[in-house]
């Protein structure tokens, strides 16, 4: 069994996943991860799939292109096979922040804070971005991190808050724990 990264890109329409998850099954192939998004009207989706060691990554391709284009489905497929490790687990403890921020929208928003993040280190697990117009175009967005544990989280603090009044952003830092645990609350 080989453990492949099998993504998806292209116009999105319904029946996406149904054609590439009946064309993994009839391939004997496991999905065991999975994420798919929307995004202004773009479908992008990531499968990590075991595969039969009997099928090459290029007879996997062809076969799932072949299936969404007999649909008439617009994607584009790309297929490497997995990592293994995740990377935090190749360096040291982390912990998981989240970190919001809100704001005017323009260019170099979410460059300021990842500069930030990669001076310390820190992985960025999930990103979302909107934006919403009320009297202005207004950005808000959502960083789930991985801070390594020897990194000095009072300065990581500063330095996205210097970073955030730049662009004219307001920038919270929570650990995810305490960040669920309020959401929670503010729900019940």
């Amino acid at each position: 069994m080989q453990t492949l990264s099998i993504s998806f890109l292209g116009r999105d329409c319904p029946g996406i996943v149904a054609n590439v998850t009946q064309t993994l099954s009839g391939m004997n192939c496991n999905i065991t991860q999975l994420t798919q998004s929307i995004l202004g009207g773009e479908f992008a989706g990531i499968f990590i799939v075991d595969v039969p060691d009997g099928i090459s990554m290029a007879d996997l391709k062809t076969g799932l292109e072949a299936k969404l284009a007999e649909q008439s489905l617009d994607i584009s497929v790309l297929i490497r096979k997995a990592e293994e490790e995740r990377w935090d687990s190749r360096l040291s403890p982390c912990e998981p922040y989240v970190v919001t921020a809100e704001g005017p929208d323009g260019p170099g928003l979410i460059a300021a804070l990842a500069r930030v993040f990669a001076r310390h280190g820190i992985n960025i697990e999930s990103l979302k971005f909107v934006t919403r117009q009320d009297r202005e175009m207004s950005a808000l967005f959502l960083f789930e991190i991985e801070v390594p544990e020897d990194c000095d989280v009072g300065r990581l603090r500063r330095e996205l808050e210097s970073a955030a009044r730049s662009k004219s952003l307001s920038v919270s830092m929570q650990h995810r724990d305490i960040f669920e645990a309020m959401h929670r609350i503010a729900a019940s």
